[in-house]
């Protein structure tokens, strides 16, 4: 790496990123809890093998075509902070200020949610630990915080190894439960019965699988650290997905083929329950420890991507200064501070992983939207804007991304009226405090 390289790109951001890191913070992000847990839920709501692997498929394809907005968006802007960048250049301050508060609640959501699963399949393996489940919850976040304020190339190292990890662990489960399919009774390897399913099912199912596939725009929180954005960031979003898409599929399917419905839905963890067919107790063990660094793996990917939302707020001028302040190692001490006392919180208050996963799902639609506007305001009001990757198909394709993401949130808050209410008073809440913030810009 030539020592230009290393040179830092703003206010102490370590230009050191490329391709490999891209994939592995999108798959660190993507693969965790949702993968682990949702698959019995969604056989709840949905007793349907065809439906439940048609709801994944849909969730990759709706992810590509978001890809495909956000490529060009973070190629023609890449600087750090992800989509409210964006937002923020097209829309303004209010507009900014909903996708950045949104994303930044969606990655502390990921870090809750990854790290009560954690103490969840920690209870697995030493069952009086579950008595301190938030306690384990809380320290797992702790550990993970720490090497990250270190530095960038600490949090690099440890997501790069932790996400190639649970790719291999994902792709050794679908070959057992293929394996274990062929000696279980034929009857359990068939679909249950089909029954009439209701939208709200099928809309609080693909509320989970998108929540799952939440975090595949993960590169471009670090667009600014990296060493040729116009380059790697595109090939990234695009081996993320295509690499988790391929691994989610295969192992809805193949937990379908070796369980059934039925018995998808029945367990709790359709994952031990495969593995206890396969080999007794010890292969659940090793996986239920696959589990906890696939878990653990993905609060990582949070953790980095989180700090990097308040650090564009704050250098925007919409958050304090000292949000900018950057270590060395290239981490904003401050912004990871701010963000590790949020998500702390966030598990003490909402213990629910369904949840959880419904608040991720609504906030990613409520920012897709504004994320799919902003392609059309800057091609309108900025055609000369440099653009090494341009959306396939424009308009079409991002139109039709724009038209779902706005159908689904619809389709959410009617399901989640809880939901409904947060994503209400965080856009409500985003109004006075851009006008504060604007006036405090032109009093300095």
């Amino acid at each position: 790496m030539s020592i230009a390289a290393e040179q830092p790109a703003s206010r102490g951001l370590l230009r050191i990123l490329g391709v490999g890191f891209g994939v592995a913070v999108g798959v660190g992000m993507m693969i965790g809890s949702g993968i682990l847990a949702s698959p019995s839920e969604i056989a709840r709501h949905v007793p349907n093998a065809g439906w439940i692997v048609a709801l994944w498929v849909l969730g990759a394809l709706h992810a590509a075509l978001g890809a495909n907005i956000v490529a060009e968006l973070a190629t023609a802007l890449p600087k750090a902070g992800g989509s409210y960048v964006y937002a923020h250049r097209a829309l303004g301050d209010v507009g900014g200020l909903i996708v950045g508060w949104a994303n930044w609640i969606s990655t502390l959501a990921g870090i809750a949610a990854a790290s009560v699963a954690f103490a969840a399949f920690l209870g697995q393996l030493w069952p009086e630990s579950r008595q301190f489940g938030i306690a384990i919850s809380l320290l797992l976040q702790v550990l993970i915080y720490g090497p990250n304020m270190l530095g960038l190339r600490e949090g690099r190292v440890l997501q790069e190894a932790t996400s190639l990890l649970k790719a291999l662990m994902l792709l050794a489960f679908v070959i057992a439960a293929l394996a274990i399919a062929g000696e279980m009774p034929a009857a359990r390897m068939l679909p249950a019965a089909t029954s009439a399913i209701g939208w709200v099912a099928l809309v609080g199912a693909y509320q989970m699988v998108r929540g799952a596939y939440a975090g595949w725009e993960a590169p471009v929180y670090f667009s600014e650290e990296n060493e040729a954005p116009a380059r790697s960031i595109p090939r990234a979003l695009g081996l993320g997905l295509l690499l988790t898409a391929a691994l989610y599929i295969s192992v809805n399917m193949a937990l379908l083929w070796a369980l059934g419905v039925d018995g998808t839905a029945r367990s709790v963890l359709p994952f031990t329950t495969v593995l206890m067919h396969f080999g007794g107790e010890v292969p659940a063990i090793v996986f239920a420890l696959g589990a906890m660094i696939t878990v653990a793996s993905c609060a990582n990917a949070n953790v980095m991507s989180a700090p990097r939302v308040l650090f564009a707020l704050s250098r925007d001028r919409l958050l304090p200064h000292a949000l900018q302040n950057v270590n060395g190692g290239g981490s904003p001490t401050l912004a990871f501070a701010m963000s590790a006392a949020a998500s702390i919180a966030l598990v003490c208050v909402v213990r629910d992983f369904g949840q959880i996963f419904r608040l991720i799902g609504t906030l990613n639609s409520l920012a897709g939207i504004l994320v799919g506007a902003s392609i059309f305001v800057l091609r309108a009001r900025e055609p000369d804007l440099p653009r090494p990757f341009r959306a396939y198909l424009y308009p079409f394709l991002p139109a039709v991304v724009l038209m779902v993401d706005a159908a689904l949130l619809v389709l959410f808050l009617s399901a989640d009226p809880k939901g409904a209410y947060v994503a209400a008073a965080l856009a409500l809440a985003c109004i006075p405090f851009a006008l504060i913030a604007r006036r405090a810009r032109r009093t300095t």
